[in-house]
């Protein structure tokens, strides 16, 4: 009797919930208002947005493990303006030629959808500048950005409505020089 009771709880796990399928990769942190403040201004200016902090050195060896497109994706949790994370189903997504992908390894692409809505898909590119995420999806288009830069350790997150009228969406620091 003991010692059924020390197993029932291994051979119901994967029907209750307790499997051991690892969580999403989280690598992000909300920033507090006051701490966002010592940031200084943003490169981009919506008039609302979410300022995170985001662990790059893990983010990157977790990202370099994405399979490739049409093998399984692998979930990754992301930032949301409205507080919120979801997870998403995320693939590399190669949109250089070969040549110039094998050039420059250290440019990566990503595309993804949202777990629980297949509606929501995700572009997402990591670069020396940093990581760059559009999500179009829960009725409009979210960005995740670089906060400044030269920072790689610092992003804002906003709606692409939050833009002011006529403002530059933005831009890059320029080529990558070699």
């Amino acid at each position: 009797m003991f010692a059924s009771a020390l197993w029932l709880p291994l051979l119901l796990a994967p029907f209750t919930g307790g499997s051991a399928t690892p969580p999403p990769a989280d690598y992000w942190t909300d920033v507090p208002a006051a701490a966002g403040r010592k940031l200084g201004p943003p490169r981009i200016q919506p008039t609302r947005y979410r300022t995170l902090k985001l662990n790059l050195p893990a983010a990157q060896r977790y990202l370099r493990a994405v399979p490739a497109e049409g093998d399984a994706p692998t979930l990754l949790t992301l930032p949301l303006p409205d507080g919120s994370k979801h997870q998403f189903r995320v693939r590399r997504s190669s949109v250089m030629a070969p040549e110039l992908a094998a050039k420059f390894p250290e440019l990566q692409t990503f595309a993804g959808q949202d777990a629980a809505d297949a509606t929501a898909s995700l572009r997402l590119e990591l670069t020396p500048a940093g990581l760059r995420a559009q999500i179009i999806g829960y009725g409009g288009t979210q960005l995740i950005e670089p906060y400044r830069q030269g920072d790689t350790q610092h992003y804002i997150c906003f709606d692409k409505a939050a833009l002011p009228p006529g403002s530059k969406q933005w831009s890059e620091p320029g080529p990558i020089k070699r």
